[in-house]
């Protein structure tokens, strides 16, 4: 005897528009996120060329920025980025353009102020050569990671680099 409100595969019409519009809604959802921080990424990309960062170092900073801030895949929504406008992981210690700190990191009244901070802290780290010989997301990797700028292995964090770099300008 077949069930009361189900067709012949076992699946009620109104259980198919439901499940028609929670894709619907879903797809929304990730176009909705897709075009945000697509947005984002060209707005912080905009703000780091500002600081006086030339290609290809400003796409190098730009996917830094989104691995250091991604939570499953998607960058600028880690806890730190969102609550802190802090994109680079910066702990606090004094830095100038830093407004305080919040949990044990840098915090920033403003994206601009925290690519600021970075900028700051790159012009103390970088030497006159430093153009000539990085290349490549690696190279600008490894060049942070002699820096002592992260504690991850220099493969994850270059995996994380170049999986942004490919998002945002392949």
């Amino acid at each position: 005897m077949p069930l009361r409100g189900l067709n012949m595969r076992g699946i009620s019409s109104s259980g198919l528009q439901i499940f028609l519009i929670l894709c619907g809604i879903a797809l929304m959802i990730y176009t909705f996120l897709k075009g945000k921080t697509s947005n984002t990424g060209a707005n912080i990309y905009k703000i780091i060329k500002s600081h006086g960062f030339v290609d290809p170092l400003a796409k190098f900073v730009l996917s830094q920025a989104a691995h250091e801030t991604a939570v499953l895949g998607v960058p600028f929504q880690s806890n730190i980025c969102r609550n802190n406008n802090n994109l680079f992981g910066m702990k606090y210690a004094g830095q100038v353009y830093a407004d305080g700190e919040k949990n044990g990191y840098a915090y920033y009244t403003s994206v601009t102020r925290s690519v600021s901070d970075f900028t700051t802290w790159w012009n103390r780290h970088r030497t006159f050569i430093f153009p000539l010989y990085v290349t490549s997301i690696e190279d600008y990797v490894k060049f942070l990671k002699g820096q002592s700028y992260f504690e991850d292995t220099i493969e994850n964090y270059t995996r994380g680099c170049k999986y942004f770099y490919n998002q945002f300008f392949a």
